[in-house]
Order: C-alpha cells, then sequence, then structure tokens
C-alpha cells in the first residue's frame, strides 16, 4: 500500500512539472536578443538621473554579421530604464554576452556611485568579469560606432581590453568585480580606463581615477603608462628617455616593481618604491653604441626615477589611492585608530625610488 501511495506522489509531481516550468521565465534562444554593451549617461530631456544605453547584437545565420541596434531609455535608476526598453524589443533582453559597462564621466559624482555598480552585480545573468570604462565624449557615442575592422559588435573594444588583440601599456582595464570592490575598500581606490571617440576609431590612452566619491583626475598617456607599471607589470611599451640632444626610445621587453612603508619608528615615514625595466635601445636621435651601454642606462635611471616619483606625488596630492598603499598599511596595523592615523600620514608622507633600467643591447650589428 506504502508503494502505491509513492507512485501516485511521483505521478502528482510530473503532472505539475509543465505547469512549473511554463511560469519560470525561460526564454528559447531564438526568443532572446543578446545585449554586448551596456552605456550610462546622464538624462537629456527630462528630470531623471540617467540615460541608459543599450547595444543589441542582431545575430545572422549565414554568415558572421557587425549588426547592431542601439535603444536607449532615461529613468531614475538603471533598472527603471532597462524596464521601460523591454517594451521597445519583440525579444527577452539576455545580459549573459554583456562584457562592457561604459559611463559618462559626469555622473560619476557624489551620492550617486552605488547606482552605477550595484544593479549590475545584483543581476544574476551579468557577468561581473565584465570590463568598466569612462566612455568620452559620451557613453551613448562610444556604443554607437561602428569602426571598419569590427566583425561582431563591441568586439573591437573586447579585443582591447582584454588583451586578445593589441596590448599596450596604455590600456589599465578594469574589471566590474574589482570595480566594486575598491569602491567598499579602505585604501584602494578606482580606476576606470578612458575611452574616447575620435574620427571614427577609439582611442584609449588615459586613465581616470576616483576616490570614494566620484572622479578625482585624468592621467595623461604618458602618466597612465607609468601607473600600469605598478598596476599589471605591463611591458608591452617604448619608453622614451629625454635628455637634450642624446634621447633615445627603450623597447620594454621586462617589468618589475615593489614598494615597501617604512612607516615605524620613524620621524619622517617615506615609502621606499623600486622599479626595474629591461629593454634594448629601439631608437635614438645619436649615433649609439654598445660600449656607452653602462652610461645610457644611468641617463634612463635618473629620467626613469624621477618620472615615477612625479606621477606618485600626483597622486598623493590629488588624494588617491588605486595602488593600494592604505591597503598595505592595514594589513601590518590592527589598531582601531590606524586608520585614521593613515589618513594623516599619506598626504605627507615621502616617497623615496629606485629605478634599475638593464639595456641589453642597442639593436644594432656592429
Amino acid at each position: 500500500m506504502s508503494h502505491y501511495r509513492k507512485l501516485l506522489g511521483v505521478l502528482f509531481i510530473l503532472l505539475l512539472l509543465p505547469t512549473t516550468l511554463s511560469g519560470c521565465g525561460f526564454k528559447d534562444i531564438d526568443k532572446r536578443i543578446f545585449v554586448v554593451s551596456v552605456g550610462v549617461d546622464p538624462a537629456k530631456n527630462s528630470d531623471k538621473k540617467f540615460l541608459v544605453t543599450l547595444k543589441l547584437a542582431i545575430p545572422n545565420v549565414q554568415e558572421v554579421s557587425n549588426e547592431f541596434l542601439i535603444i536607449a531609455e532615461e529613468g531614475d535608476t538603471i533598472a527603471e530604464a532597462v524596464r521601460i526598453m523591454k517594451a521597445k524589443v519583440d525579444k527577452e533582453l539576455d545580459f549573459s554576452h554583456a562584457k562592457l559597462i561604459v559611463y559618462n564621466e559626469k555622473i560619476l559624482k557624489p551620492e550617486i556611485e552605488k547606482n552605477l555598480y550595484y544593479w549590475f552585480i545584483r543581476r544574476r545573468d551579468f557577468q561581473e568579469m565584465s570590463w568598466v570604462a569612462i566612455g568620452k565624449p559620451s557613453a551613448q557615442e562610444v556604443l554607437k560606432l561602428k569602426p571598419k575592422s569590427e566583425r561582431l559588435p563591441s568586439n573591437s573594444l573586447f579585443l582591447i581590453l582584454g588583451k586578445d588583440g593589441s596590448e599596450s601599456a596604455y590600456v589599465i582595464a578594469e574589471f566590474l568585480f574589482d570595480f566594486k570592490k575598491r569602491f567598499s575598500e579602505k585604501g584602494l581606490d578606482p580606476l576606470l580606463p578612458i575611452i574616447e571617440v575620435k574620427k571614427n576609431i577609439f582611442e584609449i590612452d588615459k586613465v581616470g581615477l576616483l576616490d570614494k566619491k566620484g572622479l578625482k583626475l585624468q592621467l595623461s598617456p604618458k602618466e597612465t603608462m607609468i601607473l600600469n607599471f605598478f598596476v599589471n607589470e605591463e611591458p608591452k611599451t617604448a619608453l622614451k628617455i629625454e635628455n637634450g640632444e642624446q634621447s633615445f626610445v627603450i623597447d620594454i621587453q621586462g617589468v618589475k616593481t615593489n614598494y615597501k612603508l617604512m612607516t615605524d619608528s620613524l620621524k619622517q615615514p617615506y615609502i621606499k618604491v623600486d622599479i626595474k625595466l629591461q629593454g634594448r635601445i629601439e631608437e635614438a636621435l645619436f649615433d649609439v653604441s654598445n660600449k656607452n651601454l653602462r652610461q645610457y642606462e644611468k641617463m634612463a635611471n635618473t629620467f626613469t626615477k624621477k618620472q615615477v616619483r612625479d606621477v606618485l606625488v600626483k597622486l598623493q596630492k590629488s588624494k588617491v589611492d588605486p595602488l593600494g598603499f592604505g591597503l598595505r598599511y592595514r594589513s601590518r596595523h590592527f589598531e582601531k585608530d590606524d586608520w585614521e592615523t593613515w589618513e594623516r600620514l599619506y598626504p605627507e608622507i615621502k616617497f623615496k625610488v629606485n629605478a634599475d633600467v638593464q639595456i641589453k643591447d642597442t639593436g644594432l650589428v656592429e
């Protein structure tokens, strides 16, 4: 009898299963349209906060296609704008392939920063491995651009940020999960690459630095490259050593950086910074010789030391800490007032930079 009851129970569950599936929100792939990029700008035509733009890939079963559809809507929240946009398309919006979020620099202000990432983090179909960036002149203009070399919608940006295509020390890619962590972690501030639309191409050679409230400053391409030496130890670059008529360019092939906080029991606390570069001379404005490599290295050490120190001091004066000096300090000090102590130390702390540039050869056959 008990066996009979179990069998009836199984049959009852099977009868209910189709009803359960029909209400779960599952859509077949032919009933979905895939979002590849999201842009967030300030609203233009209303008193709403945001203008949210979605770039939708249009599939072509016959061949590879870079055709896309742009839809946009204004709302006080990103969620509100997306819900309204669902009425503009005939298929379900699918964010599982959305790999890029672009922000307009004008919305990177105090009081609204949580809105910038909270919705994306909460979405179950949104990848936290998506990249985040600043778009100029606007996020929407970045999404609308269709480079001639692009074979799939937004793929040119994916190749650059993911380094599957071009590799550059001027590009500092930032992931959504790390962007959120930097907003919430004391002693580590957010940073975002800047994507500019110029004459139908993308230009990504600068980075924007933020504190916990909003955008503070933008670094030049050269400053971005130096920051990338520390963030990613990125060697794919050429470093120009400027010394009047004896200027030359080093093809960098290896980078190693390190720093140590010297703050305990010292009258004048300082941060000891070491940077080691390896490469060969790629171009010069004068006749070079392998016999004079040590002389060229000395010139490169002096120049690099100054450049690195200037960037660190600029970050310090702007009260931003993208390298995590404060986080390193917190990891070694555990008293309640240690964070307040660091906030007093950082604006006044000194940087002692040691540069070791090793030039293998001049790239010439003598």
